[in-house]
């Protein structure tokens, strides 16, 4: 038994030490409360002009993965020139890989096991949904960005409650929320592929559980 974990750890440290993924998240906790918001008016999100960028990586080596995902539908709502609630929500078929494209065998492979029960299980589970239920005012000019959002983040039924920096621009033609490059940990939404066992680990940890996000959201 002494041996068996010893090994595992072992494993896990070295996979570990060959990614270029980032160390650190985004603050996770638990679910949290959505109380309905009442607003003086609401403003749709406009699907077609918003864009939600991704970046994998590989643990065994430095290489990586970027791609999109489309924004399905959503809404904002605002008092005055405040962004004060909202949700949209995302469609889980449109995983696509940048990096891949051209190469439709590795291109099939990869996006084809992203949308498999070993990760996001798309069949079952086609939508994934954001609520903020937080935001405030706060700059940050290194990063460029104007508010903290906390918002509960759902996929394969499970719900975590994240903290993103983002700038916030709201105005009599719409709102725009802009969230720069942030990092979640997929394992918080039980997104975990061959977890159990030496074997089991070495899978999962060919793809690192870090995962970074880029949001571009606009109603």
């Amino acid at each position: 038994m002494i041996k068996k974990s010893f090994f595992t750890i072992a494993t896990a440290a070295i996979f570990a030490a060959c990614s270029s993924a980032p160390n650190e998240t985004v603050d996770t906790t638990d679910a949290a409360e959505e109380k309905e918001v009442v607003a003086e008016r609401t403003v749709d999100t406009d699907a077609a002009n918003s864009t939600i960028n991704w970046k994998g990586f590989k643990t065994y080596s430095k290489g990586e993965h970027i791609g999109t995902i489309n924004l399905k539908s959503g809404m904002f709502k605002v008092e005055g020139n405040q962004l004060v609630g909202g949700e949209f929500t995302i469609d889980m078929n449109t995983i696509h890989c940048k990096d891949l494209e051209g190469n439709e065998e590795n291109y099939n492979k990869l996006v084809g096991h992203l949308k498999s029960d070993d990760f996001f299980a798309v069949d079952e589970h086609p939508e994934a949904r954001f609520v903020i239920t937080e935001v405030s005012e706060k700059m940050n000019d290194e990063k460029g960005t104007t508010h903290i959002l906390k918002g509960n983040l759902t996929m394969r039924d499970n719900t975590q409650n994240i903290t993103i920096p983002v700038k916030v621009n709201v105005n009599d033609e719409g709102v725009a929320v802009k969230a720069p490059e942030f990092t979640i940990d997929r394992t918080n939404w039980n997104v975990m592929f061959g977890s159990t066992g030496i074997e089991g680990l070495a899978k999962d940890k060919l793809i690192d559980d870090k995962i970074i996000l880029e949001l571009d959201v606009r109603g």
